[in-house]
């Protein structure tokens, strides 16, 4: 299956978690990540999935169309990267979340409420906007 974020993240993708691990998957995989598998934990909007990148705990958290987050315990600029391309944008907000976890965050809107949410709030530690 050939598949990409037109699938899953541009238009609302069934609410079965099979078929959200499948398209997402097959994105990574088509995406050069093949020793990266996310697990749905949610399949209901917001969309949570799970997975180990090089032994490190990564999540997803999106809204099909709207954002999508990534957290992992470390910056991974090559995982980064890669959803930049899986996702047609750049990224527009990276912090480190109260958990300590690196968090990188897409928003179709260009994020600024978002932006507005955490800037200054003690618990984000580092917010930087990457892009308008």
């Amino acid at each position: 299956m050939a598949t990409d974020a037109r699938t899953w993240f541009y238009t609302t993708p069934e609410p079965r978690p099979y078929y959200i691990e499948e398209r997402v998957n097959h994105t990574l995989w088509k995406n050069r990540l093949q020793g990266l598998f996310m697990s749905c934990t949610q399949a209901t909007s917001p969309i949570m999935m799970e997975g180990n990148y090089h032994d490190l705990p990564v999540s997803f958290e999106f809204q099909p169309g709207k954002y999508f987050i990534l957290r992992t315990l470390q910056e991974e600029k090559a995982l980064t990267g890669i959803i930049r391309q899986m996702l047609w944008m750049k990224p527009v907000l990276m912090y480190i979340n109260p958990d300590g976890n690196h968090v990188v965050e897409w928003h179709t809107d260009g994020g600024e409420a978002r932006w507005r949410e955490i800037q200054g709030n003690p618990h984000y530690q580092g917010a930087r906007r990457l892009s308008k």
